[in-house]
């Protein structure tokens, strides 16, 4: 459980933390906005004055046509601070994404997949409990330390191989427990194996 939590305030943190990068990361885009306004302004300051220099007599045209270069180069910078803002954000997503990346690829081996174990084996002691409590003793023989066995029986293994019903029961409650499930209850029956 405190594991549990552990790992979800990892995997918490590491999304706040790629947020975090990515609104940083955006902040560089600045200039990019700025680069967008100052050639949208050049290109309205240079088509006005391109509209009014048409209304030159004899040499308007050739005036407007000179201010018009002016006009492209408005809109040539504004064009470069769209693509320097996109190429940020492109930058802030994949920063942030990258982030989120290696937090989970941290917490995969170390937390998620020990969940999935424990999973499969609470399932399958789960359905051993009633089904052969025979095999979830030998488990617990050969899985839990040798104190916790001799809590049971001075010799928990001659106990089960003599096919002691009450150490057997005892041996899966064990296994149940180290599992933290609920153990057998002595009123419930155990499968003898014969007939």
């Amino acid at each position: 459980m405190v594991f549990d939590l552990l790992a979800i305030a990892w995997i918490a943190g590491g999304i706040w933390w790629a947020f975090a990068l990515r609104d940083s990361v955006l902040e560089l885009g600045a200039p990019g906005r700025k680069l967008i306004d100052a050639g949208a302004n050049l290109e309205r300051t240079f088509g006005r004055a391109s509209a009014s220099a048409d209304q030159v007599p004899f040499v308007g045209a050739e005036l407007a046509g000179a201010l018009d270069l002016g006009t492209d180069a408005g809109k040539v910078v504004a064009e470069a601070g769209h693509n320097q803002v996109e190429a940020v954000a492109w930058a802030a997503g994949a920063a942030a994404a990258g982030v989120v990346a290696v937090v989970l690829l941290v917490a995969l081996p170390f937390w998620l997949l020990p969940r999935v174990r424990y999973a499969r084996a609470a399932t399958v002691a789960v359905n051993m409990r009633t089904a052969a409590p025979d095999l979830l003793a030998l488990r617990a023989l050969t899985e839990l330390p040798p104190s916790r066995l001799m809590e049971v029986s001075a010799d928990p293994a001659a106990a089960w191989r003599d096919n002691d019903r009450e150490i057997i029961e005892q041996l899966a409650s064990l296994r149940l427990g180290a599992l933290g499930l609920r153990p057998i209850t002595s009123g419930r029956r155990l499968r003898t194996g014969a007939v």
